[in-house]
């Protein structure tokens, strides 16, 4: 094992214990400086030639530690992590384990990440019943694809993407954010196709690979939007194709009706939102107004759709994260990362807003997610986040006054009364 995996997870599990309520300050510091020891040794065992999968794991807890709020936190040192955790992954190819099997899925570069329909089993005639045991029981997606699990699709690459998206800011041009580089079978696709588990459905098209699919699609139409190399004609060609994969797998998404893994039903509806928002925005001169309901820059009833959504959720967040998530140990206030999370749907709401300003709900939301920003804003203190707080507020605020509005209730960062962390939501 990698000394800097040892480091890192203890950089990692005394951050999470050190929030205003826990070890405090001290703890934060200590867990700093348990990160630079990590850093220290990841970098040593990289320049002496001694990369393995378990130092690719300790630059994964790395970049995790770096896009949470912490004192030190800058847009620069969470880029150097990513960008390391790239070249880990890169050249152990981490994202190719699956390349000779036959079964999975590739997605040739420049085009929409969408399953190739002759890998699709044909359907068999079997009882509703006759589906995939309850995940919750026995698998997760680690045990499914390790490989899945281990890179940081589902988390920092996707989290930091997201957010510097939702800021209109220039991302990075990961390798581990192309979906051509990707040769693995999908989360729980292997378990899917096992015969004691027969079923109607294909093994592509299970919750774990629906989120998948999602997280791949808006990546290609990140990365398309960025490529200067494509002409026009083709972006536009991109940009159907890549909202009729949007609206099928929504429309698979509807078909999963079981309580079962709301996390990753929630992500990947959060991944389809996101896609089409960039279709909207950024494709939208490369391809004619298909219906009505396209307002200018962006489809007005998809967006009312997931700002009504975005509501009841902020409203369940301060409840609890396991009201979301469905797992009784996802406490808000154990994840620090989660609050730049909250800032770009802020951000995003403020977007569909100022597209049509008679869309006042979108104002609406993103007053009903302060809350939770407040919350963890107390909890984590960050003073770069505080800053780009403050000015997101300043936004919000001057939209109210125009909107005519109520502004948004002053800041509150009173820490919660609660006798110990384990009370915390």
């Amino acid at each position: 094992m990698q000394p800097s995996l040892m480091l890192s997870l203890l950089a990692i599990s005394t951050f999470f214990q050190s929030s205003e309520i826990g070890h405090g300050r001290h703890g934060r510091e200590r867990a700093l400086r348990f990160r630079d020891e990590a850093q220290g040794a990841l970098e040593a065992s990289f320049n002496s030639g001694w990369i393995d999968e378990t130092l690719a794991q300790a630059a994964w807890l790395l970049a995790l530690f770096e896009v949470c709020a912490h004192h030190l936190h800058s847009t620069a040192r969470s880029n150097s992590s990513m960008i390391m955790l790239d070249s880990m992954i890169r050249s152990l190819s981490l994202t190719m384990v699956d390349a000779d099997d036959p079964r999975t899925s590739l997605f040739p570069r420049g085009s929409v990440p969408m399953v190739d329909p002759s890998l699709r089993p044909p359907p068999q005639h079997l009882q509703p019943t006759a589906w995939f045991p309850d995940p919750s029981q026995s698998i997760g997606v680690n045990d499914l694809a390790p490989m899945w699990g281990s890179t940081p699709a589902w988390n920092e690459t996707a989290g930091h993407i997201s957010y510097t998206t939702a800021q209109r800011s220039q991302g990075l041009d990961l390798f581990i954010s192309d979906p051509s580089n990707y040769a693995l079978l999908f989360s729980g696709e292997s378990v899917a196709r096992s015969p004691s588990l027969v079923s109607a459905h294909s093994s592509k098209d299970t919750v774990w690979a629906l989120h998948d699919r999602a997280f791949l699609l808006w990546h290609g139409c990140v990365r398309m939007r960025k490529d200067a190399r494509i002409d026009d004609a083709d972006k536009g060609r991109f940009a159907v194709r890549a909202w009729l994969e949007a609206d099928a797998l929504e429309e698979a998404m509807n078909g999963h009706t079981c309580e079962i893994e709301r996390a990753f039903i929630f992500q990947a509806r959060e991944y389809i939102f996101n896609t089409r928002m960039c279709i909207s925005f950024e494709f939208q001169r490369f391809i004619p107004l298909v219906t009505s309901s396209m307002n200018g820059l962006f489809h007005r009833h998809k967006a009312e759709e997931w700002l009504t959504h975005q509501a009841a959720v902020a409203e369940r967040f301060m409840l609890g994260l396991h009201t979301i998530t469905g797992n009784l140990n996802n406490l808000l206030a154990r994840r620090p990362f989660f609050v730049f999370w909250f800032m770009g749907q802020i951000s995003r709401s403020l977007a569909l807003w100022q597209c049509d300003t008679t869309l006042t709900v979108a104002l609406e939301v993103c007053k009903a997610l302060l809350p939770a920003i407040d919350y963890l804003t107390a909890l984590w203190p960050c003073p770069e986040q505080r800053h780009r707080y403050e000015l997101l507020r300043e936004q919000l605020a001057q939209a109210c006054f125009v909107a005519r509005l109520n502004p948004p209730n002053p800041l509150n960062i009173t820490l919660p009364s609660v006798p110990s962390p384990d009370f915390l939501v």
